[in-house]
């Protein structure tokens, strides 16, 4: 759906096993640098075996004239190769390796088969040693990780590529069918698991393709329509949405969501996707609200032009939260999650709100603008106020690219995360670890909330230039979050990149929607208010 196609992942299938065109043969690397993996014998008699020493990311490709037919239970020790392209893969010294490289180096691999044109492919999933010992976040079992290799699969498989010229004569590479081969102990296991891991792929996948799309297309409306089709596709019709527009926002006094969208011919829309997994019960366990800025130019205060373009992923904090209710559905967790997406363009013109200005949000905080720029928490403060008031969830996150500092600090390796509540903190860290995509708490001390106290208003939309940005948005953002247990988290470091990252390809990586996800499997439907 959504011009997203799904390929097929299962475990130990042997009917499917009948045919492979490319394998994956992953092997650890040994603590003694002089000894080697221990190659099947049709491999060592191909490479030299000082070229492959099992280092992490390694890979040596070996090809067959022909196909081989192989089943389930064929040993990759036997004189001849299983399949037409055997990769050989590094997994790295498990002392040295943790789960996430471990997870991206089969997605690369794959990768690398599919460029091969290998319409079938068989991972060969060694366990790695330290699954029962994952840290002191998460205890990570092989079988997890088996799933987490299948989301990976699926998010590798994906690319966004439809508006490139098809050239006949070399037709795109696509894959059909993964099989994941797994010690048979662990097959039921993986079996669920991978299942699941599957469908938390099609998640991201869907995410992605909206990111991805350019701002002529990915207008406010046409993020709204994709919503509408994500709740219609629901198979369990416990999904819903509906939007609210231009005048309904007006009655509703959205005044800061308004006056970032005024210099756009564009409409603003505010997405509502209920997901009632937990229809016996009235109350709303947890609110998702995500920043989506379709296009952000700075408004008045206009961007550099430099990388402007990338500021069509401005949106993806609200197409995470389009893909995380997506998957509340095909996971049918039993949780009553809503979602809310707030989408403006960002433009200037003779509408356009002005530094300066005095806006009055709908809980009826007056905001000082002192850069039009700054707009993404003007958008949030409306959409998390709106949430709080009309939902009161127990649990409040917000996904959003919010600051360059959050990617000055922490790079594209980790979300920022910000909240008061150290409960929900270590539940989010410890979910980052299982799904992959890592949070790094920054501190949310009361004395930060001083920096973006207003003269001549309640609060301003910027605090100390080159001071703390990543907290002044947090701290902004605090006064219309309600009394519920809330943590914002600012992806504006690891959404989106110019560099392929994990096996996936450059562009939205759609983050936030594993590290919910994994959040909400997990969710304890008994939350405390903040104090």
């Amino acid at each position: 759906m959504f011009g997203v196609d799904f390929m097929k992942i299962s475990v130990n299938d042997a009917k499917n096993l009948k045919d492979i065109d490319g394998m994956v043969l992953a092997y650890w690397q040994a603590e003694d640098a002089a000894r080697r993996p221990e190659l099947p014998l049709w491999a060592s008699g191909s490479i030299d075996t000082a070229e492959f020493s099992g280092a992490i990311g390694q890979m040596v490709m070996l090809r067959s004239p022909a196909s081989h037919r192989i089943d389930a239970s064929a040993s990759t020790s036997s004189s001849a190769p299983p399949a037409r392209c055997v990769l050989l893969l590094g997994l790295g010294m498990p002392a040295k390796t943790n789960s996430h490289a471990y997870v991206n180096a089969y997605a690369q691999g794959f990768g690398v088969l599919k460029n091969a044109r290998c319409k079938t492919i068989a991972l060969q999933i060694s366990e790695w040693p330290g699954a029962q010992n994952a840290g002191n976040h998460a205890q990570l079992s092989f079988p997890h990780l088996v799933g987490r290799i299948a989301s990976q699969v699926m998010m590798a498989d994906y690319a966004f590529d439809k508006y490139k010229q098809v050239d006949k004569n070399s037709p795109k590479a696509s894959v059909d069918e993964v099989v994941l081969m797994v010690p048979a102990a662990h097959a039921a296991a993986a079996h669920a698991s991978v299942s699941r891991g599957v469908k938390i792929g099609e998640a991201a996948n869907l995410t992605r393709m909206m990111q991805n799309e350019p701002g002529n297309v990915a207008t406010p409306s046409w993020i709204a329509a994709q919503a509408a089709q994500t709740a219609r596709a629901a198979k369990n019709g416990r999904l819903s949405m509906r939007v609210i527009g231009k005048s309904e926002l007006a009655r509703l006094k959205m005044n800061a969501m308004l006056a970032v969208a005024g210099g756009s011919s564009q409409e603003p829309k505010l997405v509502i996707m209920q997901y009632r997994g937990a229809p016996g019960r009235k109350e709303w366990d947890t609110a998702i609200v995500g920043k989506g800025v379709t296009f952000d130019s700075g408004g008045i205060s206009i961007k550099p032009s430099s990388k402007m373009d990338e500021m069509k992923f401005d949106k993806s904090g609200a197409c995470a939260v389009i893909g995380i209710l997506s998957g509340c559905a095909s996971l049918g967790l039993p949780l009553n999650v809503v979602g809310v997406a707030a989408l403006v363009e960002n433009m200037p013109g003779g509408h356009a709100y002005r530094p300066g200005d005095i806006v009055t949000a709908c809980n009826g905080t007056t905001i000082e603008v002192l850069n039009t720029d700054a707009e993404g928490r003007l958008v949030l403060a409306d959409a998390l106020a709106y949430a709080a008031k009309h939902y009161s969830p127990n649990t409040m996150i917000d996904l959003a690219t919010l600051t360059g500092a959050c990617a000055v600090a922490l790079g594209d390796l980790a979300s920022g995360i910000l909240s008061d509540d150290d409960e929900m903190v270590d539940e989010l860290v410890a979910a980052g670890e299982r799904s992959g995509e890592r949070v790094w708490r920054l501190p949310m001390w009361p004395e930060y909330d001083e920096k973006v106290k207003s003269e001549i208003a309640v609060v301003k939309n910027m605090g100390e230039p080159g001071n703390a940005g990543v907290t002044a948005g947090a701290s902004f953002l605090k006064p219309f979050a309600g009394e519920g247990r809330w943590a914002h988290i600012d992806i504006a470091g690891t959404a989106y990149g110019s560099k392929p990252r994990g096996g996936m390809s450059a562009g939205g990586y759609g983050t936030g929607v594993r590290l919910v996800l994994e959040y909400l499997s997990q969710y304890k439907t008994s939350k405390k208010n903040r104090n």
